[in-house]
């Protein structure tokens, strides 16, 4: 085996538990909306949704437009990029230590929508989302509506 396979094997059994919720995703996605467009870049394979912005492993999910919880703008494809060194670093923990507060920070923006009629605008802020930000190279210079 040559080292770059070897390399990729490793990693892909580093972040295993992502990776196949990764591939669990796109195969929903596929049965759902059809084939995504999708590029290999940066060692991820970057695949633009209609409705999801997550980074599971290999697979880098991201979309653009508003809904009633949330702006996805040109930023998340980089952001959902910076969640992917998190992945490497952490391997099987990443879901534990950066999924599940990650999560956390999606529902409370959902409820904070349904209780105030409001977005949440500092979804951004805090742990794991403004690490994130910083790793994918995303500068945020106003809060969004």
């Amino acid at each position: 085996m040559r080292l770059k396979q070897l390399k990729w094997a490793v990693l892909f059994l580093w972040e295993l538990p992502q990776n196949l919720l990764g591939l669990g995703l796109w195969a929903l996605e596929h049965m759902v909306d059809g084939p995504h467009p999708r590029e290999f870049d940066k060692e991820r394979l970057f695949l633009r949704s209609k409705r999801n912005a997550v980074s599971l492993g290999l697979f880098v999910f991201w979309a653009e437009g508003k809904n009633r919880y949330a702006v996805l703008d040109n930023n998340t494809r980089a952001h959902e990029y910076g969640h992917t060194f998190q992945s490497r670093w952490f391997g099987p923990l990443y879901l534990p230590l950066i999924g599940v507060p990650s999560v956390m920070r999606v529902f409370y923006s959902i409820l904070y929508r349904e209780i105030t009629g409001k977005r949440w605008t500092h979804y951004f802020d805090g742990y794991p989302e403004n690490w994130a930000d910083r790793l994918g190279g995303v500068v945020r210079t106003k809060k969004q509506p």
